[in-house]
């Protein structure tokens, strides 16, 4: 075929556009999907002790969502968590309010960074 020539599309040609699928769900928000994310993380404290009071996966959003907003350290953390709690509560997190700096700190000394590293991995 030479510059000057035209290839004419027929008509019945599939249209290669339609094979693609969105994968993307459309009905869950941001936020479903972290909480989905937060609450696949494995929970390593003493479970059957009876002495939990925060759930694993609200201290992860808590710790997410405050890294998000630009606190770096669990005393802005905790002070973005108290500031924002109604909010956090009305979602059906932190029941039992904030957490304490000694359970941020074990929950982060806690987790596993290469198996979170890959949960977020497959979350992004």
């Amino acid at each position: 075929m030479s510059f000057g020539q035209v290839r004419s599309i027929k008509a019945c040609s599939p249209n290669h556009t339609a094979k693609v699928r969105n994968n993307f769900d459309t009905r869950s928000t941001i936020l479903e999907e972290l909480k989905a994310f937060a609450s696949s993380v494995p929970d390593f404290r003493r479970l059957h002790k009876g002495n939990i009071r925060h759930r694993l996966d609200d201290i992860i959003m808590l710790m997410i969502l405050g890294r998000m907003a630009g606190y770096t350290r669990r005393a802005g953390i905790m002070a973005f968590g108290r500031h924002i709690l109604n909010k956090i509560r009305a979602m059906g997190m932190l029941r039992n309010g904030v957490p304490s700096e000694a359970t941020l700190c074990r929950v982060e000394n806690g987790i596993n960074e290469l198996d979170m590293a890959d949960r977020m991995r497959q979350f992004a």
